[in-house]
C-alpha cells in the first residue's frame, strides 16, 4: 500500500498516554493533547528499535536523521518530523469524529491488513533485519508503534472512502474483484538466461525437438543464478507486478507449458527463454488490500484538496522547543542560534596568568 495523503513520507508514531500523564504538551490539536511524556516513550521506542526504523525507511521517512548529537538522544528535525504525524492524525481523527464517521473495529483490522501488504516488496527483497516483511513485520515492532500504524493508516483510508463516497464493504469489494478478475492473477515462470542470440536459439532447438528439457537447460546453461538451480523456476507473481515490457511482450499469448522466442533485455544485455508454467486467480482474501487501494487511489484528488482544507483551518499550538507548525509544512524543527553565539571550547578554559 502507499500511502494516501499528503502526509506520505511522514511515518507514523504515538502513544496512548494514561489519564495521570501530567507532562506539559508538546503539541494540541483536534482538540486534544500529545504530552511531551507520550512522545519521549515512542521516539525511544524508535531509536531502539531496528525493525520500526526499517518500516520507516520503506515509508519514505530519513532514518539517517534519527540520532542525536549525545547519546540516547534523537535529533530535532526527527522529533519535529515525528511530532507533525501525529498532529496529522489527531487531525484526521477529529475530522472523522465531526463528520460521524469514527474508526472501527473492521477497519482497523482491515488498515493491519493493508500495512502489511504495504510492507511486503513486490520487486525486491524486504531491507528489513532478516528479510522481514508483511505481518510477519508487523507483529514485531513495538507494541505502541504498531498500534499507531495501524490507526493512522484505518484514519487515512476512512478519510478517503468518506470524503469520495467509497464503497468498502465486503459486497462492494467481492463486486470489484469478480468484475475485474484479469487484474487478479499470478503468473508463473521459468527462464532461461544466456549471453547470445544464438545460444538460446540452440536451447530452443534442443527442448522443442524433445531432445532435453526445459529445467535442464537451466541448471546448466542459465546465467540467471536466482532461478537456475530450481530449474529456471521463479516464484508466481501477480500479472500487475510485472511491470517489464520485454517479458509482458514474450508471454503475450503464450499458453501454459508454451516458451517463448529468445528475447532481448537491454538493461542486463541478457537473451531469455521464458517458460508460462501457469496463470492462477489470486485469492479474494489476499487481493482485498489491493482492491482496497485501487478504489481509494481513484478519489486521491479529492481527498488532497479536502486534507488541505483541513489543515489550514486547524488550530494547532506546539512547545517552541520543537519546533513552529506550518500548515504546508508541519512543524518545522527550531532553528538552531548562529555560531557566534555559541560558547567556543577556548572559553572553557581557566585563563591564563599573567606570568604564565
Amino acid at each position: 500500500m502507499k500511502r494516501l495523503l499528503l502526509v506520505a513520507v511522514l511515518a507514523a508514531l504515538a502513544g496512548s498516554g494514561s489519564a495521570c500523564d501530567l507532562s506539559p504538551p508538546a503539541a494540541t490539536a483536534g482538540g486534544a493533547t500529545i504530552t511531551t511524556a507520550q512522545l519521549d516513550a515512542q521516539l525511544s521506542a524508535i531509536s531502539e528499535n531496528s525493525y520500526a526504523q526499517c518500516v520507516l525507511d520503506m515509508q519514505g521517512a530519513d532514518v539517517s536523521s534519527i540520532a542525536g548529537a549525545g547519546q540516547y538522544t534523537v535529533s530535532s528535525s526527527f522529533a519535529s518530523s515525528e511530532l507533525s504525524t501525529l498532529v496529522l492524525e489527531h487531525l484526521i481523527e477529529a475530522d472523522l469524529a465531526r463528520r460521524g464517521h469514527p474508526l472501527t473495529a473492521a477497519s482497523l483490522s482491515d488498515a493491519r491488513v493493508d500495512l502489511a501488504a504495504e510492507l511486503t516488496p513486490t520487486t525486491t527483497a524486504s531491507p528489513c533485519p532478516n528479510g522481514v516483511e508483511g505481518e510477519e513485520l508487523v507483529a514485531r515492532l513495538p507494541g505502541a508503534f504498531r498500534t499507531q500504524q495501524i490507526e493512522y493508516l484505518a484514519a487515512e483510508e476512512q478519510l478517503a472512502a468518506t470524503l469520495g463516497h467509497v464503497d468498502l464493504s465486503q459486497g462492494a469489494l467481492r463486486a470489484y474483484y469478480q468484475s475485474h478478475s484479469s487484474q487478479f492473477q499470478e503468473v508463473c515462470l521459468s527462464d532461461i538466461a544466456v549471453e547470445s542470440q544464438s545460444q538460446a536459439q540452440s536451447i530452443l532447438g534442443s527442448i522443442t525437438s524433445g531432445a532435453s528439457t526445459f529445467a535442464s537447460e537451466a541448471e546448466q546453461n542459465s546465467i540467471d543464478t536466482s532461478s537456475a538451480a530450481n530449474g529456471g523456476q521463479i516464484p508466481c507473481v501477480p500479472v500487475t507486478e510485472i511491470t517489464n515490457q520485454v517479458i509482458t511482450n514474450a508471454i503475450a499469448g503464450l499458453s501454459p507449458g508454451q516458451i517463448s522466442q529468445p528475447v532481448y533485455e537491454s538493461d542486463s544485455q541478457v537473451w531469455f527463454l521464458i517458460e508460462l508454467d501457469g496463470r492462477q486467480p489470486v485469492p479474494f482474501s489476499t487481493a482485498q488490500a489491493q482492491i482496497r487501494e485501487q478504489l481509494l487511489s481513484a478519489v486521491n484528488t479529492t481527498v488532497a484538496t479536502e486534507f488541505s482544507k483541513l489543515v489550514k483551518a486547524a488550530k494547532v499550538s506546539v512547545d517552541p522547543r520543537f519546533g513552529t507548525w506550518s500548515p504546508a509544512q508541519g512543524i518545522q524543527p527550531p532553528t538552531p542560534p548562529p555560531a557566534k553565539d555559541l560558547l567556543s571550547s577556548a572559553a572553557d578554559q581557566p585563563a591564563a596568568s599573567a606570568g604564565g
